[in-house]
């Protein structure tokens, strides 16, 4: 039953957005949500989910195999947009996909998502800029990080 006001479909219904699969990623981080990841309701916070975002493009950015490309940078996130397809309890074992879906001088866009098995959570898009330590200032994108960021299917930019 709609609550009074709300808008169910029409014109002035928002579009919701397409639910990724998980081969829309080429990064994967396993992970496990906490008891005190949730809510009143037992369900993951939002905010817990945004953490669970951040860890993923951290482990993503700075991995192991380009960390003296990233050694002195700093991972800003200018925009984050998150969607929350399904109720997400704890605990439970979890992971984080994401794949850059653009890569600028100094920027990247990532796109991820929350799976537990197949099923979707949570997807969040977000446009990073890697910024110098201690300058503050951005700082261009090697072309060893750029080939460990770019999936097959991004175009060299």
């Amino acid at each position: 039953m709609p609550v009074e006001g709300s808008v169910q479909g029409g014109a002035g219904a928002r579009p919701r957005p397409d639910v990724p699969k998980p081969s829309d990623f080429r990064f994967w981080l396993p992970m496990r949500t906490r008891n005190r990841d949730t809510d009143q309701f037992g369900h993951v916070n939002h905010a817990a989910m945004a953490t669970l975002f951040e860890e993923g493009r951290v482990a993503l950015v700075f991995a192991p195999d380009v960390t003296g490309e990233t050694q002195g940078i700093d991972l800003l996130v200018a925009s984050l947009s998150m969607t929350f397809h399904k109720e997400l309890k704890a605990p439970g074992d979890i992971r984080v996909g994401a794949s850059v879906v653009r890569i600028g001088s100094s920027s990247l866009d990532i796109r991820q998502a929350i799976f537990g098995g197949e099923t979707c959570f949570a997807s969040a898009e977000a446009v990073c800029v890697l910024l110098g330590q201690g300058s503050r200032r951005p700082v261009q994108v090697s072309e060893l990080l750029r080939t460990h960021l770019r999936p097959a299917n991004l175009s060299r930019r």
